[in-house]
């Protein structure tokens, strides 16, 4: 009985971590993109699953190359939206392979920050009917960050668009861990997990002042 009893008690004691490391879990992913697997460089016309258009350019920076400009939300490496040499707009991105979905709502999310060199950048976002401008000062890490936008798409092929509206001076904002998910990350609430842990705790102790006292 004493054996079964502290397996039990364990079981209450773990049952709010476990209840939170659900609420971590990650979304259903249908397309993501942190362009860490691309080798940076200054000009290009491809940044991973994304290309340049209408003879713009842009700059994916990282490590040696500008990797201090991939700071705040950002890691690793990140596109500067402003290029080098690019015509106005002065980056322009959108998917080699617009996205094929089937009708529902799906989350949107990605990291724009400012360019963190003394100029404010805008920068408009577009996902079938989704379309924001994000105007970001040079240390604006939070007014870009997006996450899990909701857009509802009737089915088909859907282009995900990035647009740099700034000057061609070659400074933009800097973008980084876009994703695509079928349903948003799950969130924990830590007010209803400490009321949880709190009742498991109590019923552990009144479980061992019964069977013990």
């Amino acid at each position: 009985m004493k054996k079964l009893l502290s397996s039990s008690v364990r079981f209450l004691l773990c049952m709010p971590a476990l209840l939170l490391m659900t609420g971590v879990l990650h979304a259903d992913t249908v397309f993501s993109e942190n362009f860490n697997e691309v080798t940076p460089g200054l000009g290009v016309a491809t940044a991973g699953a994304f290309q340049a258009i209408d003879g713009t350019n842009v700059d994916v920076v990282g490590g040696a190359l500008f990797g201090n400009l991939c700071s705040g939300p950002e890691s690793g490496n990140c596109v500067d939206m402003g290029g080098t040499g690019g015509k106005n707009p002065s980056g322009n991105i959108d998917l080699m392979t617009a996205l094929n979905l089937a009708p529902g709502t799906y989350y949107l999310s990605f990291d724009l920050i400012g360019s963190q060199r003394d100029t404010t950048t805008t920068t408009t976002v577009n996902f079938g009917p989704y379309s924001q401008t994000f105007t970001l000062g040079p240390e604006d890490f939070t007014s870009g960050i997006v996450t899990d936008q909701a857009v509802v798409w009737g089915g088909g092929n859907i282009q995900l668009q990035f647009t740099d509206n700034s000057p061609a001076n070659n400074i933009g904002a800097l973008l980084d861990n876009i994703t695509v998910t079928t349903t948003p990350a799950p969130v924990p609430e830590p007010e209803s997990l400490v009321l949880l842990a709190t009742g498991l705790l109590g019923g552990a102790g009144l479980l061992r002042r019964k069977f013990f006292v």
